[in-house]
């Protein structure tokens, strides 16, 4: 059985598609699988009432700082992916201002090992161009 979401009357931004109109959405399996400006009822499908409310395709947010490893009473993965999702970001860029840096394929295995057990927004590691990030030797 697919789990099935009608997401009604919310202002659908799509750039990709050129949509910004209000339209109802169908969601099968987390996924998009119709859009209308008026979609039949699905007896097997929850409605939300989106009016008033944007949908948009997810955002991805290209500079986070989620300080760990190193800084992880400020933030870690795992809260920094969570509080993405919250917001609408399905994808993220952790930057390395970490410490230690992520400057090597262990940090960075790091950093998407402990992104996919957070199983929220994807995260994507960004590397240090510089050993320590000190600007002198290419890591």
């Amino acid at each position: 059985m697919s789990d099935k979401l009608i997401l009604k009357g919310g202002r659908v931004i799509d750039p990709s598609q050129n949509i910004d109109d209000t339209r109802d959405v169908l969601l099968v399996d987390g996924r998009v699988a119709e859009l209308s400006s008026s979609l039949a009822t699905h007896e097997d499908a929850q409605l939300v009432d989106c009016s008033g409310l944007v949908v948009t395709p997810g955002l991805i947010d290209v500079h986070v700082h989620l300080r760990e490893p190193g800084g992880e009473h400020k933030e870690t993965i795992a809260t920094g992916a969570a509080a993405a999702a919250a917001g609408g970001f399905t994808s993220i860029c952790a930057m390395p201002n970490t410490d230690p840096p992520i400057e090597d394929p262990a940090g960075v295995g790091f950093v998407v090992a402990e992104g996919k057990k957070a199983g929220k927004a994807r995260v994507y590691p960004i590397g240090c161009i510089s050993v320590g990030r000190e600007g002198k030797r290419l890591a």
